[in-house]
């Protein structure tokens, strides 16, 4: 049976030390499955409900919009994606996939839930994505993931 890890991937510098990381030490280690999972944050403050009922044709509108939106994000993130694959399998990680979800609670808790929907025994994650919010030893994603990745190892890159 594959060992699935779970690299959580966004644009910094951290996820993609994550990759390296990963690619340097498994490095032609038979039986990993990794998946390489990005969770979409927020929509942008243009997308958000501006206080009034929507009709049924604004409502419409309004989802073809952020629709449209999260379609443009998961294509931006595909040459990532791409990239990141090319390192692990040219270091001869073989079994790579990649998961593109829009975030619906808090970016943290949606990697923990999906590692446990994967049955990924690890989670691997730079110590600092793109987050606002930063505490002083770990951004506060990596930290919230720490705190919640019940009983499942948690490798933060530095």
């Amino acid at each position: 049976m594959a060992e699935k890890l779970l690299i959580a991937l966004d644009r910094s510098d951290g996820a993609w030390h994550a990759v390296e990381y990963m690619a340097k030490t498994f490095a032609q280690t038979p039986g990993l499955d990794i998946t390489l999972l990005h969770i979409l944050s927020g929509l942008p403050p243009a997308f958000w409900d501006d206080g009034h009922i929507l009709d049924e044709a604004e409502r419409e509108s309004r989802q073809r919009l952020v629709a449209s939106w999260q379609k443009d994000q998961e294509k931006q993130w595909q040459g990532l994606v791409t990239k990141a694959k090319d390192h692990l399998k040219a270091a001869g990680l073989t079994t790579v996939h990649s998961k593109f979800i829009p975030g619906h609670f808090d970016v943290a808790e949606d990697i923990v839930k999906e590692t446990v929907a994967l049955g990924a025994k690890t989670i691997v994650m730079g110590r600092r994505g793109l987050g606002a919010a930063t505490s002083l030893l770990l951004g506060s994603v990596t930290n919230e993931v720490v705190q919640n990745s019940q009983g499942r190892a948690v490798i933060i890159v530095e």
